[in-house]
């Protein structure tokens, strides 16, 4: 008897126990509910957010073997920091054959140049002869027309009067030699002159290709184009690479958070609002951003197909839109954070 009230007693317990229990856990279920219910009234959360930074491909501008690979896997490097060196042999010298070309057309040029100024020193000189020419040929016409005037009085004999006609004919010519000499230079001249703007641009030509073949030796060696970390190496010497091929990634030092709030939740979200993020990397380090801007559009708008309620397959889904954050905390407290990495944010309402 005694072993029946001992086993209805502890029946009782056991099930007065098993009453508080289910109690506590239907109020801790009713406040937690309530408080979630007060919570969402006053804040709006999406765990749709990523940790994103620039990943740029390195792509190869030109066609050769690598020489050199300086970097490591992972490894941060700095802005302008040598990446790879193709062998710029073969560029080398096409550009030297082009600079070979620019001195020559530089010689013609200076040539050409040379012989108009020759030339015009030339025509200079004829010109002072000419003058003089013209002097002797009014002077011997003088002295003809005088000796025909005596040889008519018969004051002069005709063999006088035909040797001062021949200085006289003899003048006229040198003079006509001298006037032809300086015609003909002029014509040279303008001939030489009009070859100046020629040689001038094949100059201009010559040096368009030299600063290409410049180009294309500089692309020989490629270096980082900002601060990052560089991804997976890809590339060993002696590999040959073509023209547009990636060689390596760079991931940018620089960190955001973006966010994909629902269509619904826009209302309360205003760019330089303060939110609280925590990232699935470590649930128990916070952080606190600063909302940068919000997109143009919904994600779906910037997707390669992009939806269109017109074809009339319309389905209405609740769009998101990407919400850009920027990080109040310094970088050394967010170094562990990594591009794609999951992200939870809360945005208390304004």
């Amino acid at each position: 008897m005694v072993k029946v009230q001992n086993s209805s007693r502890a029946h009782r317990s056991f099930h007065r126990l098993i009453t508080v229990i289910a109690s506590i856990l239907v109020v801790g279920g009713i406040v937690l509910g309530i408080w979630f219910y007060i919570f969402n009234q006053n804040h709006e959360e999406t765990n749709d957010a990523q940790v994103d930074q620039f990943v740029t491909p390195i792509m190869a501008r030109i066609t050769g073997f690598i020489k050199e690979v300086r970097y490591n896997e992972n490894q941060f490097v700095h802005k302008g920091d040598t990446l790879l060196v193709i062998d710029n042999r073969e560029y080398k010298a096409h550009l030297d054959m082009a600079l070979a070309d620019v001195e020559n057309a530089k010689s013609n040029s200076i040539v050409i140049e040379k012989n108009v100024a020759t030339t015009f020193n030339t025509i200079s000189v004829r010109q002072a002869q000419l003058q003089a020419a013209k002097t002797e040929v009014w002077k011997t016409k003088l002295e003809y027309n005088r000796y025909k005037k005596l040889v008519s009085q018969d004051a002069a004999t005709e063999q006088q009067l035909e040797k001062v006609k021949a200085d006289y004919e003899l003048a006229q010519a040198h003079y006509q030699e001298i006037a032809n000499t300086i015609q003909s230079a002029a014509l040279n001249t303008a001939e030489a002159s009009a070859k100046i703007p020629t040689a001038q641009t094949v100059i201009q030509s010559k040096q368009a290709v030299a600063d290409n073949a410049t180009l294309f030796l500089s692309y020989t060696i490629i270096t980082a184009p900002y601060d990052g970390w560089v991804g997976k190496k890809m590339i060993q010497p002696g590999q040959m690479i073509k023209e547009g091929q990636t060689l390596v990634f760079i991931v940018s030092k620089e960190k955001w958070i973006t966010a994909n709030f629902k269509e619904t939740q826009l209302q309360y979200l205003s760019v330089g609002q303060e939110v609280k993020m925590q990232a699935d990397a470590i649930r128990e380090r916070k952080f606190t951003g600063i909302i940068e801007s919000l997109s143009p559009a919904s994600g779906a708008r910037f997707s390669l197909l992009p939806p269109d309620n017109a074809t009339g397959n319309f389905i209405k889904i609740e769009q998101r839109i990407p919400v850009r954050i920027k990080l109040k905390v310094s970088d050394a407290q967010t170094d562990f954070l990594r591009a794609g990495m999951n992200v939870t944010v809360i945005a208390e309402h304004k």
